[in-house]
C-alpha cells in the first residue's frame, strides 16, 4: 500500500502543479511544439513575468524542460504522466 500511496502523491504533485488553467494550457500546447516564452505569452495573451512563474512552477515540477539555444530558452514537457493526464483531459 505505501507504494501506491507513494505514486498517488507523486501524481497529485503533478496534479497541482497543471490545476491553473495557464499551466495546464501551456502544458498542452508545449505537448504539440516546443516554444519560447514570448511564443507562449503570444498563445495565452497574458503579461511575459506570469508566463515566467507558470514555468518556472512547471520546471520545479519536472513536467517541463527548457533548452537553450543562444539567448532563447525553448520549452517542452517531458514527464510522461503529465502528457498522459493532459491526454486524458482532453481525449
Amino acid at each position: 500500500m505505501s507504494h501506491d500511496m507513494s505514486r498517488v502523491m507523486e501524481l497529485s504533485d503533478k496534479l497541482k502543479a497543471m490545476s491553473h488553467p495557464h499551466r495546464l494550457c501551456i502544458v498542452k500546447e508545449l505537448m504539440e511544439d516546443s516554444s519560447n516564452v514570448t511564443g507562449i505569452q503570444h498563445q495565452l495573451g497574458i503579461p511575459q513575468p506570469s508566463v515566467s512563474a507558470h514555468l518556472a512552477k512547471l520546471k520545479t515540477a519536472g513536467i517541463i524542460k527548457g533548452d537553450r539555444n543562444g539567448q532563447e530558452i525553448n520549452y517542452m514537457v517531458v514527464d510522461n504522466d503529465a502528457k498522459a493526464l493532459v491526454n486524458s483531459l482532453f481525449a
